[in-house]
């Protein structure tokens, strides 16, 4: 089984400045794990042993292009990346939605002539432009019909812990507005980066009636976090067909996140879809 992580910051250089790679010790050591060696080293070499070490195939990087502190990594970093290591990297193009919706456009269409790229990215609640923070906004629609046309999936992130860096308002993280989206699109195949943490049931509802709906809980479908039981028993009984692993390096070890998977009791059928044959299919690499 080649696992696929579908939230994996590598250290680009962009990115090695960010709160993610900038923790200390103490960050991990309360979550009960090892600080990874690759965040002090910020080397590739070292990140790619521990994926190894713990059978990881596949990183996803999902592109970002919001306000800061979380901040820009560039659609070209992240393809430079990809075409370094094509055997265990995909990209997904981020867009930065204070942007007119031709540079979106014209930028989906720029990086997705890039082998590598699967898939679009949005963050709209900590959209560099604040009036945008709703994936249900009318603006975005565009977006969404262009990803129809070219058959590529949208990765929307959503969870609130985005909103407090930034001071956005918590209830921007809900997912019912995909609700929306999700029926306006039928056809549109939407994935939801942190499932929308902590509004875990309403996320559950929005996908128990939206097929076209994925959820990637990623570092919150872990025992000790609240909520977890709730996203492990809809994947269990509902969603084993559209849910992702992922582990939200740095902010979680390869290692022991895969363990926390494997401690959730899946079968072993459900375990290798959420583990790798579902994010294969989601991102036309099956």
């Amino acid at each position: 089984m080649h696992i696929v992580d579908m939230r994996l910051r590598p250290p680009l250089k962009t990115w090695v400045g960010k709160l993610q790679f900038t923790r200390g010790d103490d960050y991990y050591r309360n979550l009960g794990y090892e600080r990874p060696a690759s965040t002090r080293t910020q080397s590739m070499a070292d990140l790619l042993r521990e994926m190894d070490d713990a059978g990881v195939q596949w990183g996803v990087i999902m592109g970002r292009q919001s306000e800061e502190p979380l901040g820009v990594i560039p659609n070209d970093e992240i393809a430079a990346c990809v075409e370094q290591h094509p055997d265990r990297f995909v990209g997904w193009v981020g867009l930065d939605l204070s942007q007119p919706i031709h540079w979106c456009l014209e930028e989906i269409d720029r990086c997705l002539k890039t082998p590598g790229f699967k898939g679009v990215s949005i963050e709209p609640p900590i959209s560099k432009d604040p009036t945008i923070h709703s994936p249900a906004d009318r603006r975005l629609y565009p977006i969404y019909e262009e990803c129809v046309r070219r058959g590529v999936p949208i990765n929307i992130t959503l969870s609130a812990q985005l909103q407090a860096r930034l001071g956005r308002p918590y209830e921007d993280s809900s997912p019912i507005p995909l609700f929306q989206v999700a029926k306006d699109f039928p056809k549109l195949v939407i994935h939801v980066a942190h499932a929308a943490w902590p509004y875990v049931m309403d996320m559950i509802g929005v996908g128990f009636v939206c097929p076209n709906v994925w959820l990637s809980p990623d570092q919150y479908m872990v025992k000790r976090l609240p909520g977890a039981e709730e996203y492990v028993k809809a994947v269990r009984n509902y969603f084993y067909d559209r849910a992702c692993f992922g582990t939200a390096y740095p902010s979680r070890p390869h290692k022991h996140m895969v363990r926390e998977y494997q401690e959730l009791g899946f079968t072993s059928e459900v375990f290798d879809k959420v583990m790798s044959k579902n994010a294969l299919r989601l991102m036309n690499m099956a």
